[in-house]
């Protein structure tokens, strides 16, 4: 197999050793493992995730976005954003849950060359690239949260874009490296991290809509929820609505994605669930988040109320508030008849945890 050049990335959880020795294994475990997925999603939107290394990601491949510095940022708020929503869910008292904030994130990128190689049928990457990457991970960068770029890699970045870092120089038995660093605490106290939850009741409410079904309260979550099902009553146009699983596999930071067509994702982010009777999501529709709470109340007779809530936001520009309106009375106009047809056909749907 030929000798391959690209871009060398590891996404490395700091904290990890300590948290798993200092606390209860089954947990830690758990909480680790949702953690080293989020950033899987991440980097392989760009990347080939080349190797899963304990508390590490290594990915690779021969391009990134043009903007990178977006990109790893992005994947940054997202990990504290899973990481903040299992916070919020964790009732447990031991002291995986307890101490799951301690637990940072940083990434190293080089640009070099790697062979790809089959050992044991397993396809691992060697190389003084390779190398090089992993051994970056012992530093003296002055913070425990950033992005450590060689100048290699730099070298690929946009101009502009190399002004943002700090130049370091880190030196090793086979000699000197030169880098920049773009310290990534900061980004913590970024509102995307760690999202107010804001419920929308009746006083917020920009929109509203109501409607009563024969069905029992827990028969209609599930209808709600169950991804293959929401594929069917969220618009003619869905293909396939995706799930991504939410803190400690609970309803709350999971992700439906609605693909509507062949670039067109739609993403509603669950925020809170009280299985059955509440949910509130925030959808992001072409930059402007919309938040949305749905709640259902028993009647007599198995039937549900659902109240359906919208709030777009303060100062919002009127055009843009009536478009925002518009698209969601379309949108709960085709939902709702819909569940009930599915209501009336006897739907099997299967509500997750």
């Amino acid at each position: 197999m030929p000798t391959q050049t690209g871009h060398l990335v590891l996404a490395d959880i700091s904290g990890y050793t300590a948290f798993v020795a200092e606390t209860e294994l089954e947990h830690s475990r758990e909480i680790l493992n949702e953690l080293l997925e989020t950033l899987v999603r991440g980097l392989a939107e760009h990347l080939r995730i080349g190797q899963i290394e304990g508390d590490a990601i290594f990915a690779l491949g021969e391009t990134i976005p043009e903007d990178p510095n977006a990109w790893l940022e992005g994947i940054f708020i997202r990990f504290h954003r899973h990481l903040n929503a299992i916070k919020r869910v964790s009732t447990c008292p031991c002291r995986a849950c307890v101490s799951v904030g301690s637990l940072t994130l940083k990434f190293i990128c080089h640009y070099g060359e790697y062979l790809p190689q089959s050992f044991l049928g397993k396809e691992t990457f060697v190389g003084n690239a390779v190398n090089q990457v992993h051994r970056l991970l012992k530093n003296k960068v002055p913070s425990r949260e950033y992005l450590l770029v060689t100048k290699e890699t730099l070298d690929h970045f946009p101009r502009e874009m190399r002004a943002t870092f700090t130049p370091h120089r880190e030196e090793y038995d086979l000699g000197a490296v030169e880098c920049g660093w773009l310290d990534l605490a900061p980004l913590r106290k970024d509102p995307r991290a760690d999202e107010e939850v804001k419920i929308v009741d009746a006083d917020r409410a920009q929109l509203s809509f109501e409607r009563v079904f024969n069905a029992p309260t827990e028969r209609l979550w599930a209808l709600l929820t169950d991804p293959a099902v929401r594929a069917r009553w969220m618009g003619p146009d869905v293909r396939r609505v995706d799930r991504l699983p939410g803190a400690r596999r609970t309803l709350v930071g999971s992700e439906y994605h609605c693909h509507h067509g062949q670039d067109e994702l739609a993403v509603f982010r669950i925020m809170e669930a009280r299985r059955p009777a509440q949910m509130t999501a925030v959808i992001n529709v072409e930059g402007m988040l919309v938040w949305n709470t749905t709640t259902l109340e028993d009647l007599p007779e198995g039937r549900t109320k659902l109240v359906s809530r919208y709030h777009f936001g303060e100062g919002l520009p009127e055009e843009v508030l009536a478009m925002g309106k518009k698209g969601f009375e379309d949108y709960e106009r085709y939902a709702l008849p819909t569940i009930a047809r599915e209501i009336e056909r006897g739907t099997e749907a299967v509500a997750p945890a």
